[in-house]
């Protein structure tokens, strides 16, 4: 069985990784605006419901756009989960507003509804609404709890291609941000879109973004080298004795090379704003992901299946609206120890995942410079002690799945720790 990396490149298939070797060898058509427009197309077509489409840089650039284009600043607030990463609190806090956390479900999850009612203030200006792994959230019932002057921007970073009620998420809300991300359902290795219906908005954000700061060309250097180099050093990621193998050496020389990149920046920790951000998608990835949008359906279909064979094997079925598709980017599981699975599957030649091991996947130094106060969402920093998530990518096959599960089913997490004084009021 071949190496797992849960975030090394998991969509990378041999089209695509030769693909970004042959943009490494053309970089006069890095800047290419043609090949943006088109992706952008490509993803209105996809998601329907006359949307319009903005590349850019990454999700949290498209989520700190459309703040500044609602005119949310100091004194509003933004309701986020904390069930997620701290790249989507930092552009509450670069457009001066308060973030305001909302816990979560154990059934999805998605934001917990009875938490949301009690935070929603008339200081709330707007809401991240989070389809966590790809379990789609209800948009309705959140906008029967917001009201109807909130804006609800929907964050598809674990699901695109998933539906609610015959709809793509994405399209429920009054916009929506797309992440391209290295380990997300497609990937441009960085990069992310907003979408919306509103033709106004979308022109708001055009002029909002401008023509600088530029995506460096050294970034689009790194994010091409980064499938072709994972495409190496998989196959022989164990070729060697011990520690001492190929694959661990080129990736080790890599990351001392800092060409691997880094998709959260050092400053972003201290919830400071990249110089670079917002910028225009370049050409070069978003050639990327055009080739990868061709397969999206057949990357959620492959986990989707893998998905039910991790549930049926680990008999853990989540709780999902009957009228929905949930595609599982990864599916996730409790376990008493995680630090122990990880390791063990690390020894049988797999990595798997630990969103969201802290709280907006942030060290403790980073919490109070994001707001977070300790004890208020309690069901998420208790499903954080627990969590792992396992892997459904197009490279993983359903013999892998059962090795995965095996060694999970060691060590579950019992539904009856879920009772008890002691253990969160699940609702």
């Amino acid at each position: 069985m071949k190496p797992i990396f849960i975030a090394a490149s998991p969509n990378t298939q041999q089209d695509d990784s030769n693909l970004a070797f042959s943009q490494l060898l053309k970089p006069w058509e890095w800047y290419d605006t043609e090949p943006v427009e088109e992706f952008e197309n490509e993803v209105e077509r996809y998601l329907g419901e006359e949307v319009n489409a903005l590349a850019i840089d990454s999700a949290r650039s498209a989520f700190y756009l459309l703040l500044k284009a609602y005119g949310i600043g100091k004194g509003d607030e933004v309701i986020l989960p904390s069930f997620s990463c701290l790249v989507v609190a930092n552009p509450v806090l670069w457009v001066g507003a308060n973030p305001v956390y909302v816990d979560v479900n154990k059934h999805d999850f998605n934001l917990d509804l009875n938490d949301l009612k009690s935070k929603v203030t008339n200081n709330t200006k707007a809401i991240l609404v989070q389809h966590t792994f790809g379990m789609p959230i209800d948009v309705s019932k959140v906008r029967e709890i917001v009201g109807p002057n909130v804006k609800i921007i929907e964050d598809t970073a674990h699901s695109l291609g998933g539906t609610l009620a015959g709809k793509k998420l994405g399209t429920l809300g009054d916009a929506a941000i797309l992440t391209f991300g290295i380990e997300k359902v497609i990937s441009t290795v960085r990069g992310g879109m907003a979408v919306t219906k509103d033709k106004e908005l979308i022109t708001k954000l055009r002029e909002l973004r401008g023509p600088e700061p530029v995506f460096s060309r050294y970034r689009i250097f790194v994010s091409l080298l980064n499938p072709v180099l994972w495409s190496l050093i998989t196959p022989v990621y164990y070729l060697g004795i011990g520690k001492f193998t190929v694959g661990r050496i080129v990736a080790g020389v890599s990351h001392w090379l800092k060409i691997f990149g880094n998709m959260i920046e050092e400053c972003e920790y201290k919830t400071s704003k990249p110089d670079w951000l917002p910028a225009k998608l370049p050409g070069a990835l978003a050639r990327l992901g055009l080739n990868q949008i061709k397969k999206l359906d057949q990357y959620n279909e492959h986990r989707i299946k893998l998905a039910r064979k991790y549930s049926d094997l680990l008999n853990r079925h989540y709780e999902i609206p009957d009228n929905s598709k949930h595609i599982y980017l990864r599916f996730p599981i409790l376990v008493d120890d995680p630090k122990r699975v990880l390791n063990k599957a690390k020894q049988m030649g797999i990595v798997l995942g630990d969103w969201y091991k802290n709280i907006l996947y942030a060290p403790a130094e980073s919490l109070d410079l994001l707001q977070y106060i300790e004890g208020t969402t309690k069901n998420a920093e208790y499903l954080a002690k627990h969590i792992i998530n396992l892997p459904t990518g197009v490279n993983v096959t359903e013999e892998a799945v059962d090795k995965i599960a095996t060694l999970v089913k060691e060590n579950m997490h019992s539904e009856k720790s879920y009772e008890g004084n002691d253990e969160p009021n699940w609702s």
